[in-house]
């Protein structure tokens, strides 16, 4: 017995054929069945009219700050995103020592066209270096997966 169905969903495999109507099935969390599923489920959601497809990895986002106080990192998850990268931009949070943090938030308050004293009061520095700020982000637990961008030089 299968955990979910989802039935006669158009279904998109995210390696550019055409989309085909078909069941898929999930259990203990992953995807282990798509065609035409027999058998039972604990629970089954009818998916007609509706498009089934793989989560989108988002590869350039600026969520380096929105991230301490925002775990959802809305509205990617509702656009369909599951994995993000950050620390694309340049620059970031991190490391961040006290002495350069206002700095940090101004240049973010130019490039995200956020209010400052918005940034000042949003983000949690319970953080300085990259280590420590990794750290912070396994704590909050992001909704979706995050990976951070580091260039080595």
């Amino acid at each position: 017995m299968h955990d979910l169905v989802i039935r006669h969903a158009n279904v998109v495999d995210g390696l550019g054929n055409d989309p085909v109507t078909a069941d898929v099935a999930v259990s203990n969390g992953r995807f282990t069945a798509i065609g035409q599923i027999v058998g039972e489920a604990t629970r089954t959601v009818d998916a007609a009219g509706l498009t089934l497809a793989p989560g989108i990895v988002d590869l350039h986002t600026h969520y380096d700050a929105q991230i301490t106080w925002d775990a959802t990192l809305s509205p990617s998850p509702s656009l369909g995103v599951t994995s993000a990268v950050i620390g694309k931009c340049g620059f970031g949070i991190v490391p961040s020592p006290p002495a350069v943090r206002d700095l940090i938030l101004r240049n973010l308050s130019v490039v995200e066209g956020m209010d400052l004293d918005s940034l000042r009061s949003g983000v949690n520095w319970a953080f300085e270096s990259f280590g420590s700020y990794m750290d912070a982000l396994r704590s909050i637990a992001p909704y979706i997966n995050v990976q951070y961008w580091l260039d080595i030089l």
